[in-house]
């Protein structure tokens, strides 16, 4: 096992009725808090109100800012700031999933720099400041709610920058699983999807690979597995949505090692940003074609991940039947899901794979590579894994 450091400041109160502690948790934080959300959801089932209420009767004055859309962009973030500043806010409460939760600590940072805030996403500024961030989590996906990072686009150029920093993680996070029964299922599955995939790029990691680490990869997946078709058909299913809604912060808040090889994250950013897909939907096509894409060369290291995620027979006749039936099975589970398993099947038929790695490795030397914790993926083999995802 790697020497590591850990730390998780974020107070996560998880289960029934956590929004309820909205205001004495903000109250130990600020006292006037822009409230951030995306669809106006939240105003029609009440919920936006409520915090409100909770809110005042704490002390906090609060002004709610919405439209956070998909892939959120810099231009609504710059507004955001504005609204923050103008209303002397000193807290941003986030009410949403993943993108709301990104834009709102983009709002932070803002807040707090008076340059340009797509430096600090760029890498060209380290951020030294940002407004205490809090968070009432409706979606089941990215694990913002405890991590730092954040993902931005950039309007003129649909440029997507993942950010990591430490001064945006969650002062607070309330996670009440009956918050997400109104999640649509292709929402539900695209974000159960981003789930499994956390831990999926983690478990291939060739330098974290132990006991603990990969039975806990394995965890997580095969709780996506078992856990979204019951959410799925059952909407209300308490138990189905707290099971994902935990499995989504543990896989992403780096209690399972910070580490991944993220291939197939570098590739859904430009799949993203060039067809606003939603993000768990282009790892769900971009998964199984990096599995198709490394199984030449890693059959044994494929197999394993058959047996002991897929349920795959470990007597299989061969190493490459037992990871190719593996394979299938994942392409069975995203398709029972209602999601793509290719880009054609998306919609999306004029895909050019060579354009795309071109955009992926722009402004990048010409021995630049992805993926270097497992394979080191060089723009012909990026070219190639697009070819297997556009079908």
């Amino acid at each position: 096992m790697k020497d590591f450091e850990f730390s998780l400041p974020t107070k996560i109160i998880f289960g029934k009725n956590a929004q309820d502690k909205i205001g004495s948790m903000s109250a130990g934080v600020g006292r006037r808090a822009l409230i951030v959300y995306g669809s106006g959801r939240i105003i029609k089932n009440g919920l936006l109100n409520e915090l409100q209420g909770h809110l005042k009767d704490a002390g906090v004055d609060s002004r709610p800012f919405g439209g956070v859309c998909e892939n959120p962009l810099l231009s609504w973030v710059l507004e955001g700031v504005a609204q923050a500043k103008d209303f002397n806010a000193d807290m941003v409460i986030a009410v949403g999933g993943g993108s709301v939760i990104d834009a709102a600590k983009a709002v932070c940072l803002g807040y707090c720099y008076d340059g340009d805030l797509w430096d600090i996403y760029s890498g060209k500024v380290t951020a030294g400041k940002a407004l205490p961030l809090g968070v009432v989590l409706t979606n089941s996906a990215t694990a913002s709610e405890a991590n730092g990072v954040s993902v931005l686009r950039k309007d003129n150029t649909g440029k997507k920058a993942a950010l990591t920093c430490p001064l945006i993680r969650p002062a607070f996070a309330l996670m009440n699983p009956e918050l997400t029964y109104s999640v649509p299922p292709k929402q539900t599955a695209i974000g159960a999807l981003d789930i499994f995939s956390h831990a999926f790029e983690r478990y291939f990691h060739r330098e974290q690979r132990g006991t603990l680490r990969n039975l806990m990869c394995e965890s997580v997946m095969k709780t996506v597995i078992i856990e979204l078709p019951k959410a799925l058909k059952a909407p209300e299913d308490y138990d189905a949505r707290s099971q994902l809604m935990w499995a989504g912060t543990v896989a992403h808040s780096d209690i399972l090692g910070k580490e991944g090889v993220y291939a197939c994250h570098a590739m859904s950013h430009i799949l993203t940003a060039q067809y606003n897909m939603p993000h768990g939907m282009a790892l769900s096509i971009l998964m199984p074609a990096w599995c198709k894409y490394v199984m030449v060369d890693h059959p044994e290291d494929m197999a394993d991940f058959a047996v002991n995620v897929w349920g795959v027979d470990r007597n299989c006749d061969s190493v490459v039947n037992m990871a190719q039936e593996g394979i299938s099975r994942f392409q069975q589970f995203v398709c029972n899901c209602g999601l793509p398993v290719t880009l054609r099947e998306a919609g999306i038929g004029d895909a050019d794979s060579s354009a795309l790695t071109a955009l992926l490795f722009d402004g990048s030397g010409k021995d630049a590579y992805i993926g270097e914790n497992y394979e080191k993926m060089y723009r012909r083999d990026v070219q190639a894994m697009f070819d297997l995802a556009i079908g």
